[in-house]
């Protein structure tokens, strides 16, 4: 009769753990902080020191500024549950982005385009791409690009990532002196 109600209690206590939400698979921290490959607060200067070597304007730019993150990263991505080097899962977005192109005639226009069709998921298992962070957390593959695409996005508007021509006068200067 005594194991029963023990049983009971080890039930209950399961069941609550099951039932608490776990930020996995969501893009997010649980801060509510979208999560990027790296510090967020290094985007600026890696799309800096980027923006340095290719155009970041063209959506071609965006793409390759997207692979160049992963392929940098020191993190575990993992494609139909097999591990994968940052490299690695580079050089295989690379490949399944002309392999659709090519094979498939599927148009990848715009960096939108790659984090939807390209980083979303194997065609073959329909599973999710996957990447784990340094604290361990997994999230999908396209929703950290998603967010580091964000990202790019905001620095290019900001004109943080747009280094300043030669003998040109910052905005704050210009406005200044018209005033």
């Amino acid at each position: 009769m005594k194991k029963l109600p023990a049983f009971f209690i080890l039930f209950l206590l399961c069941l609550g753990c099951a039932s608490e939400k776990v930020a996995l698979l969501e893009g997010m921290a649980l801060d509510g902080t979208p999560v990027c490959l790296e510090n967020r607060s290094q985007i600026p200067a890696l799309v800096r020191k980027f923006y340095a070597t290719r155009d970041l304007t063209t959506e071609e730019g965006k793409i390759d500024y997207l692979i160049e993150r992963v392929r940098t990263s020191n993190l575990v991505f993992i494609r139909n549950q097999v591990h994968y080097s940052g490299p690695g899962s580079a050089e295989f977005l690379r490949w399944k982005l002309r392999r659709l192109e090519k094979r498939w005639h599927v148009k990848v226009e715009t960096a939108q385009d790659f984090v939807s069709q390209v980083a979303s998921g194997s065609r073959m298992s329909g599973d999710p791409y996957a990447v784990v962070l340094g604290d361990g957390s997994r999230h999908d593959l396209q929703d950290v690009l998603q967010n580091e695409l964000n990202a790019l996005e905001a620095c290019l508007q900001q004109g943080t990532a747009l280094p300043e021509e030669e003998g040109s006068v910052p905005a704050s200067t210009e406005q200044k002196t018209a005033e």
